[in-house]
């Protein structure tokens, strides 16, 4: 699977989070701000390296997968339940920048991986202990991160790139989890949970395809 480039050459609370951050994360053009000469140029840099550290997160399938995975089930599991895994999450994304330079894991199957037991534990809906949860999203944190950074040296990415990473990291968490809750409380009916129950059982099913297609490319 081809890795994404990072340089320029190549509570409810958790939806508003995400969806106001998603604004304040679009690209701006600098001029906007007025900047002239370096400033401008710089300003310019560091946008575009954020933009594609961001994006680097979604170029990689089961990382976009897992991600999705993983805040459906924290909103199913409990209706608020990502705050209190989120900080586990955050400490498995820097172990797994740690894990993805040191090329210790290949990127794609952890990932993949990953994507399927949480599709599955949502599917499930089991009554799942809060220390298995919390564990559970720290060891997501470090396999989806090690498969954006496997591959890269530390000094290959830009400071604002790996600002990119982590706010796409957390918003593909934070997203799904909010529009869970925000259902669940809009739409207090038992159909809503089925419904989202369904949807994480159609991505273990894309998950388990495209990991398929992937080993069988992989092999020629």
């Amino acid at each position: 699977m081809a890795r994404a480039p990072f340089r320029r050459a190549r509570s409810g609370t958790g939806l508003c989070l995400a969806a106001v951050s998603l604004f304040l994360a679009l690209p701006v053009a600098a001029t906007a701000h007025g900047f002239h000469g370096a400033d401008q140029a710089m300003y310019q840099q560091a946008n575009e390296d954020f933009v594609t550290g961001m994006l680097a997160a979604y170029y990689d399938i089961p990382v976009l997968l897992g991600l999705i995975a993983a805040g459906l089930l924290s909103g199913i599991w409990k209706p608020d339940g990502f705050s209190s895994i989120w900080p586990y999450f955050l400490g498995g994304i820097i172990a797994g920048a740690v894990v993805g330079f040191w090329g210790i894991l290949p990127p794609s199957e952890p990932a993949y991986a990953a994507a399927i037991a949480a599709g599955l534990l949502g599917a499930a809906a089991p009554n799942v202990p809060g220390g298995v949860m919390r564990a559970l999203f720290l060891v997501l944190g470090i396999v989806l991160t090690n498969a954006v950074f496997s591959g890269y040296e530390i000094w290959d990415i830009p400071l604002f790139a790996y600002i990119g990473v982590a706010f796409s990291l957390n918003l593909g968490i934070l997203l799904p989890a909010g529009l869970v809750w925000l259902s669940r409380t809009k739409l207090p009916y038992g159909w809503v949970m089925i419904a989202w129950r369904a949807k994480l059982s159609w991505i273990v099913a894309i998950a388990l395809m495209s990991m398929v297609l992937t080993m069988k490319a992989n092999a020629y």
